[in-house]
């Protein structure tokens, strides 16, 4: 049987649209999941961000040194099924800040600026250069153990500063639980 060559043309075209509207469809869905998830971490950094400053001015305003304050915030477990992480940064010349970055894809990431103006008190924000570690919060037996970095996902995430000296202001993130886990 005779098959006319239009028809073998017709039918590879047919193929061939379908298979660029499959990847059309998926490069278009693709950019619309990232862009829904970066506002999400957008509003999650500067949340962060926001319950930072109001941990520190707390503290600042306080004026007592070696005293740790902290406030454990709600964050969502993760994003349309997808794990994220928040971690402070410092850059010199950029300032400090927020930054929240899904775990799979570190392209989909968002920052938020920690607003901080203060001339008469230096703000040290512990990074993930810094050396994980623990406090201890007003004599309890729960610790705030601290890195930098913390998953979306980990329960009882907190905000903590400690005024060190009269000029020096130590904050960070961390995660509130007991010695024994």
């Amino acid at each position: 049987m005779d098959v006319p060559l239009k028809h073998v043309i017709g039918t590879i075209a047919l193929i061939g649209l379908v298979i660029a509207v499959g990847l059309s469809y998926t490069v278009l869905a693709s950019y619309i999941e990232a862009e829904v998830a970066r506002t999400q971490l957008e509003q999650i950094a500067e949340h962060v961000s926001l319950n930072l400053v109001e941990i520190v001015s707390l503290v600042n305003f306080a004026n007592e040194t070696g005293n740790v304050q902290m406030k454990i915030i709600s964050l969502p477990s993760d994003l349309g099924g997808k794990a994220y992480l928040v971690r402070l940064i410092n850059e010199t010349g950029k300032g400090c800040f927020v930054q929240a970055e899904l775990v799979t894809r570190n392209d989909v990431v968002a920052s938020s600026i920690i607003p901080i103006n203060s001339y008469e008190t230096q703000l040290k924000l512990v990074t993930d250069g810094e050396n994980p570690g623990t406090l201890e919060v007003r004599g309890e037996v729960k610790l705030i153990y601290y890195s930098g970095t913390v998953y979306g996902g980990d329960h009882d995430i907190v905000v903590w500063a400690s005024k060190e000296s009269f000029h020096e202001t130590w904050a960070g993130i961390g995660l509130w639980e007991s010695p024994g886990g």
